[in-house]
């Protein structure tokens, strides 16, 4: 690897190039064994870049000249093959992500050209025509969204890394967009019997019934088999979700877990699953068959109006109502985390943590019981020395004529 004049030869004749275009040319052996090379106008220029490349080639990070023209969607496949364990709802939404926002923007640049700073101001003007009705302006993309499309652009990079496209992640310890506090409503008692009071049929009731009283998700209240229920134990077993169209996927944290059931709700179950083989569903729809979205959507929005409840209330709701009722009766933190399938305790607290300040209550009024209890058990002590000293006192009186 060298520094060679392309204007003069050795002996200092003119080349047939010489007086055009740039006269210093660096050449070399990439990690791949390719014989690569670059020019440059003055020889200070080409000095640096050769040491440079020294450098990359002793640490390992040189790229190969074939792999700096590597374009991000190039990757798209090979990162979207890393996430194959993943929930089919999960791989859909991803999928979704690249189609809608990235592979637009993104997928015909050069990976070595995106720089951190373009990806923060792309991902600060994200916007979505979803929910917007026709003819107005797109809205801005949630927090939320924003986190998982920023992500999903930094692991595209870091699979680049891996594949040795380029030295090192650009999006490596940039803050990620914030992501608000959710708005989550919790029904009433009042409001949790005017939904059920409006539910036409057996079959949407229970339904109601179970998502209410288990904390389930909904596609995991779909997804349910009468072979998942133990009446013995009092339990069911989430093995499964499933998709927009009923069709069967793993559940969102890939984990199977044991929900309680109470003994009303066991007993209902019960009854549900009567005369049904253990493959049947649980929980099917009028039909007997498996919910669909479309169709859950359409009961649901006219149990809302049925029940005079605001429109906009989503079903997801009722599982949050299931999780306040259960912390106000005294559940603790593992035991929710358990029932919601959450995949930490940490989870459990950024959701739901707020729900438990009425145990900060019963700190701050034990903090002034135990000091009230402290003062008091001075006050004795004090008492007592103080009779003690007394009659000590009158012990050593004598009696004077």
């Amino acid at each position: 690897m060298t520094v060679h004049d392309l204007w003069l030869k050795r002996g200092g004749a003119h080349t047939a190039r010489h007086g055009v275009g740039k006269r210093w040319q660096v050449r070399w052996i990439d990690l791949d064994g390719k014989a690569t090379s670059r020019t440059f106008s003055t020889k200070e220029e080409a000095d640096f870049f050769d040491a440079s490349v020294k450098v990359k080639k002793a640490d390992g990070t040189l790229i190969s000249a074939d792999k700096k023209d590597v374009r991000l969607e190039e990757i798209w496949p090979a990162w979207l093959d890393s996430k194959a364990g993943i929930a089919e709802k999960s791989r859909k939404d991803y999928i979704s992500k690249w189609n809608v926002h990235i592979r637009p923007a993104w997928g015909r640049r050069r990976v070595a050209d995106i720089q951190d700073h373009q990806v923060i101001a792309w991902i600060a003007a994200l916007t979505t025509m979803k929910g917007v009705p026709q003819g107005q302006e797109p809205r801005p993309v949630s927090g939320s969204q924003k986190k998982k499309i920023a992500d999903m652009m930094s692991g595209l990079l870091t699979r680049a890394v891996k594949m040795k496209v380029i030295p090192a992640n650009p999006l490596d310890g940039i803050a990620k967009p914030r992501v608000k506090p959710g708005e989550r409503r919790y029904l009433n008692v009042e409001e949790i019997d005017a939904i059920l009071a409006a539910a036409k049929t057996d079959e949407v009731k229970l339904m109601l019934e179970v998502l209410l009283k288990t904390g389930l998700r909904v596609g995991e209240a779909k997804g349910l088999k009468v072979k998942d229920l133990d009446v013995d134990r009092k339990r069911i077993a989430i093995r499964r979700d499933v998709d927009d169209l009923g069709r069967l996927d793993e559940t969102k944290s890939r984990h199977h877990r044991d929900v309680p059931l109470s003994q009303l709700m066991t007993l209902l179950l019960e009854e549900a699953a009567r005369d049904k083989t253990p493959e049947a569903w649980l929980l099917p729809d009028e039909r007997g068959h498996v919910w669909t979205t479309a169709r859950w959507r359409a009961i649901w929005d006219n149990l809302l109006i049925d029940a005079g409840l605001e429109t906009t209330l989503k079903t997801h709701e009722l599982r949050h109502t299931a999780v306040s009722m259960a912390i106000a009766g005294g559940a603790d933190v593992y035991i929710v985390q358990r029932m919601c399938g959450h995949a930490s305790a940490t989870t459990t607290l950024n959701t739901y943590g707020h729900l438990w300040d009425g145990g900060l209550d019963r700190a701050a009024e034990a903090i002034e019981t135990h000091l009230a209890a402290e003062r008091k058990r001075i006050e004795s002590q004090q008492a007592r020395r103080a009779q003690r000293g007394r009659e000590n006192g009158r012990g050593h009186l004598r009696l004077v004529r």
